[in-house]
């Protein structure tokens, strides 16, 4: 018997494994006829380091979120392109850690059935320092949660 899901979230980061979960998730959207909540999360934290170890101002924060809701925004032009509905899709930006967010925060509140994550594209290192935030999610999540994985032939 297959699930029928109502309302599937994907959660991207611009990774070949988030494309991958976005791919699964549009194609789970369109078979259940459904609600489709894509979630970037921005960790204020890892970009306040990136690189040079300079904190963020108040400005670049402002044009980080900027150029992230202008992604966001394309993205949802992109998938209602490619056959879903625009009452289908629903793009969200949110600040904070990703995995206390999707798990703790909007699945809650949006009532997603369905999380469809990508795999990490973290080594053993990274994944032992900060963790994956997939395995994290696949763990806490209050609902069913698909991993998805990148095509290896790409």
């Amino acid at each position: 018997m297959a699930q029928k899901y109502e309302r599937v979230l994907a959660a991207v980061d611009g990774s070949k494994g988030a494309e991958a979960a976005l791919k699964k998730a549009v194609e789970i959207v369109k078979r259940n006829h459904t609600k489709l909540d894509v979630l970037r999360v921005l960790d204020l934290n890892s970009l306040e380091y990136g690189g040079a170890g300079i904190a963020l101002d108040g400005e670049r924060v402002y044009k980080i979120e900027q150029a992230n809701e202008e992604y966001m925004h394309k993205l949802k032009q992109s998938l209602i392109k490619d056959g879903l509905a625009e009452e289908q899709v629903n793009v969200h930006l949110r600040f904070g850690n990703p995995k206390i967010v999707v798990v703790d925060d909007f699945q809650p509140e949006y009532r997603n059935d369905l999380i469809v994550v990508g795999s990490t594209g973290k080594n053993f290192i990274e994944r032992l320092v900060v963790g994956s935030v997939a395995s994290y999610i696949t763990r806490n999540a209050a609902c069913d949660v698909l991993m998805a994985r990148p095509d290896k032939n790409k």
